[in-house]
């Protein structure tokens, strides 16, 4: 099978994040298995404009505020070069608006929505602009089949009125034969693990220190990541003297190597898709608390593979760490359900998942 990808990033992008490691991981064994996979992402400072990472071809054009324009506009003649069997939209933010422009098989990748939080993370002219875009897509869309990675996002995509039996959840997975635990004692960290955007929730997971340094004034919270809004968290720590550390975007081995050893992965976004950085926890042996939002609510189940907090609810938040700190059954049963579950979702099975729905989706329009 040939497969046309278009995504705003690939995985060397800078800003690259969890969605866009997704797409690496679900169509790297595609490739080999011997099918051929192109992807279209726009370009950055020092990019080379062909690129081949695991076998995928990347192509390289445009930049942030080109590459969706681009799309609408070579998609056509993408096709001709590559003669795709179906095209993937990965929709993230801005739609490339695929289906004005291709009538053959179409899968639409989701992985979360912002809705009104988007008013909350950027300025609002461009807000509204990637507000009324994601609205368009009840109408643009309508008739696609879509994939996304939890049952909050097809619950959200059925709320704007598209149809359930569209729409097909293949969850989010993990490396697990890198990530797993070790027998080494757990530090005094808490592990805040992403990229450093305001509705991630940094300065959430810092207040969530704050309220618990009295009672543990050895516990450290670790931010590895990076973004733009690093200078302000930085700054809200410095101003309120917490013990935070910034790592910066660190080596994966490193990443892995810190949830091991974390005492709790908090996990403090507004909204997310799926929360890969769960999975990853869970399968280091690392316990999480996560906020009770979208996505979160899909990757954790309260009570048995981690403790969900009130939405946005930093008292609540502290309280559960709190109690993974001091309740070691709790903490060991969080631990071994946790792993459990995070075996359920190798990235194996999402790309034999992803496959077969491509392949559905080929047979059915040839059928049509």
């Amino acid at each position: 099978m040939k497969i046309l990808i278009m995504n705003w990033r690939d995985v060397r992008h800078p800003r690259a994040g969890g969605a866009d490691f997704r797409l690496q991981q679900v169509y790297a064994p595609l490739v080999r298995a011997g099918h051929k996979v192109v992807l279209y992402s726009c370009s950055f400072a020092g990019a080379s404009r062909m690129d081949s990472i695991d076998g995928i071809r990347v192509y390289r054009v445009g930049n942030d505020w080109t590459f969706a324009g681009l799309c609408l506009l070579s998609l056509r003649r993408w096709v001709r070069e590559h003669r795709p069997d179906v095209v993937v939209e990965d929709l993230n933010k801005l739609p490339f608006y695929a289906p004005w422009v291709y009538k053959g098989p179409l899968v639409v990748q989701m992985h979360h929505l912002w809705r009104g939080s988007i008013f909350r993370e950027t300025m609002w002219p461009i807000a509204l602009l990637i507000w009324l875009a994601e609205e368009s897509v009840r109408w643009v869309y309508r008739g696609c089949v879509f994939s996304v990675v939890s049952p909050s996002t097809k619950g959200e995509l059925v709320e704007m009125g598209l149809p359930e039996k569209s729409i097909e959840v293949i969850y989010h997975g993990a490396d697990l034969e890198a990530y797993h635990p070790v027998a080494d004692s757990k530090r005094q960290v808490l592990l805040w693990v992403g990229r450093i955007q305001r509705y991630k929730g940094p300065i959430q997971a810092c207040q969530i220190l704050e309220l618990l340094q009295g009672s543990f004034p050895e516990l450290e919270l670790v931010i590895v990541g990076d973004g733009p809004y690093r200078s302000q968290v930085e700054a809200y720590a410095a101003r309120r003297g917490l013990r935070v550390r910034f790592t910066g975007f660190i080596a994966k081995r490193e990443k892995i190597a810190g949830l091991q050893r974390a005492a709790v992965h908090v996990q403090t976004s507004l909204k997310e898709g799926w929360g890969l950085s769960v999975s990853e926890a869970n399968a280091c042996g690392c316990p999480v608390v996560a906020n009770d939002t979208t996505g979160l609510c899909d990757s954790v189940v309260d009570g048995e593979t981690g403790l969900l907090y009130r939405y946005d609810d930093v008292a609540d938040a502290a309280a559960k760490v709190r109690r993974v700190l001091i309740d070691e059954s709790l903490c060991e049963q969080v631990m071994a359900a946790g792993l459990k579950r995070a075996g359920e979702f190798g990235w194996d099975r999402n790309s034999e998942e992803m496959l077969a729905l491509l392949q559905r989706t080929v047979e059915e329009h040839a059928d049509a």
